[in-house]
């Protein structure tokens, strides 16, 4: 075989590899996308909170296992004993372990050290791998993303590990962005919306305490209401529109907070009502081709005037910020 054959079949050879290690990472992510879309990383199953510490003095095992505790006793000593590059890593784990001697007795330190290790070596690599980190801020991928992420640790710290760690993290990410995905469908009319939600709670947390993610007070609760049914409320005409509103208002207000709230509404109708006024007469004054620039102005403010009276000199500052914004 000559030189140039040789060159030539290396150089096929190294592009079919590089086509294979492409194609095997684009179908990974897609068995990955796919299966967030038919199972749960953690669902009813996992329950964060039911296990207890051990009845020893730590309070980061329970029955010989790490916990969610643990993580965060983790990120504390990650960050008390940062060090400014990896090449220092081997000084960081010697002060790591200094000081878990010293607070524990010999035998848990030894273990949280363990641990510890495994726990940092796995996260550097994460964080240091570009195929790790979301590209855009999609749900469904980042999604994805998450349990691509939960079955690196699995493979590296041992899947009961990994999940005793990062499972009550992971799985209220995995919440929020499930919710998020059914809130975002504009596919959905608001009570499809309300029936995935009712299903996504049960599925996940089956009675348990949601520790993240509901609307907390009735003013956010209303607001995830008119999100859940902004698709009705769109094919809706104006008035139906705020017929429609009313209504859900009466699920979480007083009628004296509807009241209050019929104010707003009538106060934002006119300022927006009044702004449109002001923007016809602001055109006309603008395509006016018999007078100078100077006059324009001077139109201009006086119109300013008389529409916003008091508040002109702010609605003016206003203007000149949202027009610099544009160049």
């Amino acid at each position: 075989m000559t030189k140039k054959k040789l060159v030539v079949f290396c150089g096929i050879g190294i592009l079919l590899a590089l086509v294979i290690f492409i194609t095997i990472h684009i179908l990974t992510d897609k068995i990955e996308e796919r299966y967030t879309e038919e199972h749960y990383i953690f669902d009813k199953d996992f329950r964060s909170n039911q296990k207890k510490p051990d009845s020893s003095t730590s309070k980061y095992f329970s029955d010989g296992m790490v916990t969610a505790e643990t993580l965060n006793f983790f990120r504390i000593i990650e960050r008390r004993f940062a060090v400014q590059s990896i090449k220092q890593l081997n000084e960081h784990f010697n002060e790591v372990g200094k000081y878990l001697h010293y607070q524990f007795k010999e035998y848990e330190a030894q273990r949280l050290f363990e641990f510890y290790k495994k726990y940092l070596k796995c996260e550097i690599e994460i964080g240091s791998n570009q195929k790790y980190r979301a590209k855009i801020p999609d749900p469904k991928l980042i999604l994805a993303l998450l349990y691509k992420i939960q079955n690196v640790r699995r493979d590296r710290l041992g899947k009961e590990t990994a999940d005793a760690l990062f499972g009550s993290e992971v799985k209220e990410r995995e919440y929020l962005l499930r919710r998020a995905m059914i809130i975002g469908d504009n596919t959905l009319y608001g009570k499809e919306k309300e029936n995935r939600l009712q299903k996504l709670k049960r599925d996940m947390w089956d009675g348990e305490n949601i520790p993240i993610g509901e609307a907390d007070n009735p003013y956010n609760r209303f607001q995830l209401k008119m999100q859940l049914y902004q698709k009705d409320l769109a094919e809706l005409d104006e008035r139906e529109r705020k017929l429609k509103t009313e209504e859900f208002r009466k699920d979480f207000f007083s009628k004296e907070q509807i009241k209050k709230l019929r104010e707003v509404d009538d106060q934002i109708a006119k300022e927006k009502e009044n702004m449109e006024r002001y923007r016809t007469a602001e055109k006309e004054i603008l395509d006016s081709r018999n007078i100078t620039k100077e006059e324009k102005d001077e139109r201009i403010k006086a119109l300013q005037e008389k529409f916003f009276g008091k508040d002109a000199e702010a609605f003016r500052r206003r203007e000149i910020i949202y027009k610099g914004a544009e160049k």
